[in-house]
């Protein structure tokens, strides 16, 4: 029943019991009582400040009665709320603010800006007597508008921070502003926020920067955020003015269940379908999973592949409208590039190789995974990134697999490849040492781990990418094509106004021939044009006659346009 019904039912009831005489006798109208109510002495309050809230309780007193603070819209016996007090008079005032909660019990760890819902409700229940009475929390001391790093010389330094933030950073007292500190202490330009909460807002204001909240995923900014959008149901989208050139900023928190790593470390991961018993808990099977078509189905069935393959689509068609992409997030699932012969038994692999699907998706697409460009072994550098350690809580709360080693690379950032950017440096941040076996245990690999002074507000470790865009290239000019000289493929050479590649070793032979051993590179705005010697390889996104075309398989020499032929049309190309 609804509460203003209650408590009507409760005053007539009180009305019978103290006179009315029954049997049809007439019955003397009671003085009406008065009304719950609840007051704020002011509508909003800066992140430092304090609000006076008065209540009156009416005829509804109890020692249980109780006041909470909700998130804007939460409906009391939904989700809990924020903080919460006992008030057993009938009437009275108490004192609440985001840094002065002293005589509240806390269900945030924090609580930073934004629009909040204050109830009075009755005897430990969720029977609302007066409220919700609107407040809302202003970022105190809001810094400026940050301005974009200057670019040098034509060049812009771009930081990319993968960042996994735990419910929001509301595992530690003050989360968004630690996480801030985090972003400060790394020089990062661009943040993926994943598992945001309000992080983003709250991060922004503490910096100045730009942001976007979407999916699951949040992005922050240095540079000014022009458009924004959601790719699929799980990646935000925003396009960012670095100085002058158009970079999109692809954040994605993917599916957390069907987490298929734990089969072959001898644990179910939440997969639901049709599969052996224990699969579709978190607890431990009776043997470790080694049947590579089996995990692959699995995995599959997350979903993650697939909203990979939607963001290379649409990547492909930024690509041809001459823009940069820079992609980040937590994956839940490893790399095809970590799962090899080599690492097959390490970290309890227990001898399987497996080509995980999201990140080979993304490569096929012609992405470049950065930490794996700058450190191409995995051996040496692992650069795992879950579960990490973190001092401020037990083990019991940071790992899901307490009998194995489940460290795993599954937080990314990506680029695409562009004569525009180049990698310049990657790293791990977060604390020097993890969690093995429900132990804390030191990193003993060769990974560079950047540990910030700020409090490490979350269970993941996070992954830093620097890059630079370059608004003529970032390569330097080829030299020139030298009829004596040995080249090997790769190699680069500038001939009658054209950069060429060769293709293999070479002496003596002229650029020029379509199936000779050089390759003419064009690049326009970022995006390659198709020239007839250059060879294209499955996923290969160029620019031919006004439109964008992707390769369906190797090609050379075969002009897009032949719908039979070995190109597909992606979209009209920007002029």
């Amino acid at each position: 029943m609804s509460s203003v019904r209650a408590r009507t039912l409760r005053g007539l009831l009180a009305t019978v019991g103290t006179g009315a005489v029954l049997a049809g006798l007439a019955i003397a109208p009671a003085a009406s009582a008065a009304e719950p109510a609840l007051t704020l002495d002011r509508a909003a309050i800066g992140t430092d400040g304090s609000v006076t809230v008065t209540f009156d309780a009416g005829e509804a007193v109890h020692e249980r009665n109780w006041i909470g603070i909700y998130r804007d819209g939460a409906v009391p016996g939904g989700p809990a709320s924020l903080d919460w007090r006992y008030v057993p008079e009938a009437t009275g005032t108490v004192t609440w603010g985001p840094g002065d909660r002293d005589g509240w019990t806390h269900n945030a760890a924090s609580i930073g800006a934004g629009d909040y819902d204050v109830y009075l409700l009755e005897d430990d229940g969720y029977d609302v007597l007066a409220g919700p009475v609107d407040l809302t929390v202003e970022a105190a001391g809001t810094v400026p508008p940050a301005e974009p790093k200057p670019e040098v010389d034509g060049v812009s330094e771009l930081n990319v921070l993968s960042f996994n933030v735990w419910h929001g950073g509301t595992q530690i007292d003050d989360g968004a502003r630690e996480i801030a500190d985090v972003i400060r202490e790394t020089d990062v330009d661009v943040t993926f926020l994943p598992e945001q909460g309000d992080t983003p807002e709250q991060v922004a204001a503490l910096l100045g920067y730009d942001h976007l909240t979407a999916t699951d995923t949040g992005i922050v900014s240095r540079y000014p955020i022009l458009e924004s959008s959601t790719v699929d149901r799980w990646w935000t989208k925003a396009v960012l003015d670095v100085n002058g050139t158009e970079v999109v900023a692809y954040g994605g928190h993917l599916e957390y269940r069907w987490y298929a790593t734990y089969l072959p470390r001898g644990y179910g991961g939440a997969i639901g379908g049709d599969w052996p018993d224990g699969w579709d808990t978190w607890n431990q099977l009776p043997a470790p999973v080694t049947d590579v078509d089996d995990i692959l189905e699995a995995n599959r069935q997350s979903g993650r592949p697939a909203t990979a393959a939607v963001l290379v689509e649409d990547i492909a068609a930024e690509r041809a409208a001459g823009r940069i992409a820079v992609i980040g997030g937590d994956f839940n699932e490893p790399s095809v590039q970590d799962w090899t012969e080599a690492t097959a038994d390490l970290q309890d692999h227990n001898g399987v190789v497996i080509p995980w699907q999201t990140t080979q998706t993304l490569l096929d697409g012609g992405l470049v995974d950065a930490f794996r460009e700058v450190y191409p072994d995995p051996v040496a550098n692992p650069g795992s990134t879950w579960p990490s350690d973190n001092p401020l809580f037990p083990t019991s709360d940071l790992t899901w697999a307490p009998e194995a080693d489940e460290r795993d690379r599954i937080d990314y950032v990506f680029v695409t490849p562009d004569e525009r950017v180049s990698i310049d440096d990657a790293a791990v941040v977060g604390p020097q040492s993890t969690i093995v076996r429900d132990e804390r245990v030191e990193d003993d690999s060769a990974d560079v781990i950047l540990t910030p002074d700020a409090v490490w507000p979350s269970d993941h470790k996070a992954v830093l990418a620097s890059f630079s865009i370059c608004d003529d290239g970032c390569a330097p000019a080829a030299p020139a094509w030298d009829r004596s000289a040995v080249y090997t493929a790769g190699d680069e050479v500038s001939s009658a106004g054209s950069t060429w590649r060769a293709g293999w070793w070479t002496r003596n032979q002229e650029p020029g021939a379509p199936y000779g051993p050089w390759q003419e590179i064009v690049e326009r705005d970022g995006v390659a044009q198709w020239t007839s010697s250059r060879i294209f390889e499955a996923g290969s996104v160029v620019s031919h006659d006004g439109r964008a075309y992707a390769a369906k398989w190797w090609t050379r020499n075969q002009e897009p346009g032949d719908r039979r032929g070995p190109w597909q049309l992606v979209d009209d190309a920007r002029p």
